[in-house]
């Protein structure tokens, strides 16, 4: 059976590497990616929350990832499959340790290793580093838990304890772990009332409860005073808290997590590429609905002790539902429950459950059994296997067709790659910093939406001058193109016939003041300064609050200057001896895309 489950594990990491082999990064990733690889590899780096998550270990792995190449997605996507390998063989090993080695635990193994309710928080990096490990550490923990709980060993306590500090350094989610804990102590290692359990249990299990309350108070502590949160600005909260309630609750708990606990959704809405939003059919919810609630009541006429289970899930799918309700959903709205991400961990708690109510716990004072005088329904035995395929089956489906985004429409893949391909060998480009389409990055990720900061990821061929004689900008499309100045003002005809403004090295004046055919506003400009030289020089160009070092070529040619300011007249000083310049004219503006370099 133990191998069964194994080669289980196998079919997912193979299923899940094709996933990834074709993925990329996005958005968020490459906001990690530029904070690594400009920071040394130490505590301040570490502790440094990112949006408001407070993620030493996902840190740590965007260090690795940025320390051996440029945006390499190999290792990145390596280090996201071990971890599921783990994750899954955890989920296995505490179905083992739990139930014992019998083919009753290949049912909700299963329902793990297919459902599509994790695959939102694996295909994107920047969730995957968070939430898998997240799934390790809750197996892990239950697993050690339940350890503590047959034997009360320090070991099995410190072993719990380890794994709760390493999830809380990798998500804050971590936190809702403890009350399943609590849970599991409460309804199957204790038995009689509600105060007489509790009473029961700190007696016999107090050293846990000071050890952990210890840990994760001075957590919560900590992350609460030095952890900035994201959604505090009430002039953020576009929704009220009322108004998005009811929304929220039919999306998360009444369509996503039903239709994805039972293999769905059966549709996708793609309105936010490489992303999918769970958009399941009327219908899709309507079967989900009636095959949980089904298994729910015959569960309950056939064996004892289920509802307790039952509520261990209700109860987490709530605190999920009042977290996501209380910060992300007063911004987005109700829509947001279409977002698996946020039922990915969930998904452990509903593995725990089914094992839980079907299986008896080992070692537990009060687990669930076959009830003595079953009721006189008839279920054949065909049913439950034939249920569990089907919802494997739908999920390895739903899998499919959620990865099949990531592969053929990924803007940001798309737009790496066409920079990639048009990147010429050898050649170092100077570049206008620009905006990187949001569809790649998006506006409120400024300053990592500009190409100053996202180009040097993609290679070092790439940089950023303050005068150059060939600008090169990148279109929409990632092709690199060389650069246009959209002209908002210009220079008149100059005072020389056939040369414009002239100056000289060695007689006629070595400074030129070139007047504007009008005046800018105060704003970052680029001036194209077109010119015919008689030799290489190097000049001095002052603009607006700016004052640039450049170089004139032999022959005609044009010189790109950064400048910022308001100004009406440019200023070129500081020609060789041996040059004699015409300046023809002087284009200021921004640059655009013109033709192919």
């Amino acid at each position: 059976m133990v191998i069964v489950g194994a080669a289980m594990v196998v079919v997912q990491a193979l299923i899940r590497g094709w996933a990834l082999q074709g993925s990329f990064f996005y958005t968020d990733d490459y906001r990690l990616l530029w904070d690594a690889g400009h920071h040394r590899l130490d505590g301040s780096y570490l502790i440094t929350p990112f949006d408001s998550q407070f993620m030493p270990l996902g840190r740590f792995l965007a260090w690795i990832v940025a320390y051996n190449g440029h945006l390499s997605w190999p290792l990145a996507a390596t280090f996201t499959l071990l971890l599921q390998a783990a994750a899954s063989l955890a989920c296995l090993g505490m179905l083992v340790s739990l139930f014992g080695p019998r083919w009753g635990i290949l049912a909700p193994l299963g329902i793990y290793l297919s459902s599509v309710v994790t695959l939102p928080s694996f295909m994107w990096w920047a969730a995957a580093i968070n939430q898998v490990p997240w799934q390790l550490v809750f197996f892990l923990g239950v697993t050690a838990w339940v350890g503590y709980l047959r034997t009360s060993s320090r070991w099995w306590l410190a072993a719990t304890t380890l794994v709760v500090v390493l999830g809380l350094a990798s998500y804050v989610k971590t936190l809702l772990i403890l009350p399943v804990l609590a849970l599991v102590m409460l309804g199957w290692f204790s038995s009689g009332g509600p105060w007489h359990r509790l009473r029961d249990c700190v007696r016999r299990y107090w050293p846990a409860g000071v050890v952990l309350s210890v840990a994760t108070g001075s957590f919560a502590l900590y992350y609460v005073t030095a952890v900035p949160q994201v959604f505090t600005d009430s002039d953020q909260m576009q929704h009220s808290a009322v108004s998005v309630a009811d929304d929220l609750a039919g999306t998360m708990l009444g369509s996503s997590l039903v239709t994805g606990m039972t293999g769905g959704p059966w549709r996708w809405l793609n309105s936010n590429p490489p992303v999918g939003y769970a958009d399941p059919p009327e219908w899709v919810v309507a079967l989900a609905w009636l095959t949980v609630l089904g298994t729910v009541a015959v569960l309950f006429l056939l064996r004892r002790r289920t509802g307790r289970a039952v509520l261990l899930l209700a109860g987490y799918a709530v605190l999920a539902y009042l977290l996501l309700l209380t910060s992300r959903a007063r911004v987005a709205g109700g829509s947001i429950g279409t977002d698996l991400r946020y039922l990915t961990d969930v998904l452990p708690v509903v593995v725990l459950t089914l094992g839980l109510a079907t299986l008896e716990l080992r070692g537990a004072r009060e687990s669930s059994h076959a009830r003595a005088t079953p009721p006189r329904i008839r279920i054949p035995g065909w049913v439950a296997p034939t249920l569990t395929l089907a919802v494997i089956g739908s999920g390895v489906w739903n899998t499919i067709t959620y990865v099949h985004t990531w592969h053929h429409d990924n803007p940001g893949a798309a737009y790496v790659e066409t920079i990639e391909d048009d990147l010429p060998a050898g050649r170092t480009l100077d570049m206008a910093g620009q905006v990187v389409p949001t569809t790649v990055i998006p506006g409120f990720s400024f300053p990592y939406n500009s190409t100053r900061r996202f180009l040097p990821l993609v290679s070092d061929a790439f940089r950023f001058p303050q005068a150059t004689d060939q600008l090169v900008v990148v279109d929409d499309g990632g092709h690199l193109r060389r650069a246009l100045i959209k002209t908002g003002i210009t220079t008149d005809e100059g005072p020389v016939e056939g040369c414009g403004w002239a100056m000289s090295g060695t007689t006629g004046p070595s400074t030129a003041v070139i007047p504007l055919g009008g005046s800018t506003y105060d704003y970052q400009w680029w001036l194209r300064i077109a010119y015919v030289a008689s030799g290489a020089s190097g000049v001095t160009v002052e603009a607006g609050d700016s004052t640039v070092q450049g170089s004139l070529n032999k022959g005609l040619g044009s010189l790109y200057v950064k400048v910022r300011g308001s100004f009406d007249e440019v200023r070129i000083s500081g020609l060789e001896d041996d040059a004699g310049v015409c300046v023809d004219t002087i284009e200021v503006g921004t640059p655009v895309p013109g033709g192919p370099l």
